[in-house]
């Protein structure tokens, strides 16, 4: 950052318009700027499950979650927000438009990115729901898993489909 030196205090001043540069140029670094911030997209319509989700995966500092619910709000994250990782909920529902699942191929094709699809029930039960089964096809996720393997499980799905190492920083407790 250029900075002037006021030669009556001897203090080193930084312009207001170097400094939001620089701001919004590290915005996604983190403290010791070694590595950006991973984006990873939520997309669901269980907001317990999603938000518990988003609140175990903030504990990790390398990383910035966001949210979505399904349909234009999902399509416009998806657009917009530019994620490494997709985490989509594939539970079969009147409100799960192919278009979000559209727009998540869409941007994997254009990038190097990764998708993780979970679901509300067991996986042995995935050959009754046959739309799910379709949906998995083709959404082609790195990995895919059932909410009834827990919290814990999916969350060290994330971390590792991203290619962070699983140390403790995500075991952390917040504050």
């Amino acid at each position: 950052l250029p900075a002037k030196l006021f030669h009556n205090t001897g203090e080193w001043h930084i312009e207001a318009d170097d400094l939001a540069r620089y701001v919004k140029r590290t915005r996604h670094m983190d403290p010791f700027g070694l590595h950006r911030k991973r984006k990873v997209l939520i997309i669901g319509e269980d907001l317990l499950f999603a938000g518990t989700l988003k609140l175990e995966l903030q504990r990790d500092s390398r990383l910035d979650i966001r949210y979505a619910s399904w349909g234009k709000d999902a399509v416009l994250m998806v657009n917009h927000y530019g994620a490494d990782l997709f985490v989509v909920d594939l539970t079969p529902s009147k409100a799960v438009p192919d278009e979000v699942l559209s727009a998540v191929n869409m941007a994997r094709a254009k990038g190097r990115k990764a998708a993780i699809a979970y679901y509300s029930f067991p996986e042995e039960a995935l050959d009754v729901h046959p739309l799910v089964r379709s949906r998995l096809t083709s959404l082609a996720p790195e990995g895919h898993l059932s909410k009834s393997k827990g919290l814990t499980a999916l969350t060290m799905l994330c971390v590792n489909v991203l290619g962070l190492d699983t140390n403790t920083r995500i075991r952390r407790l917040p504050g």
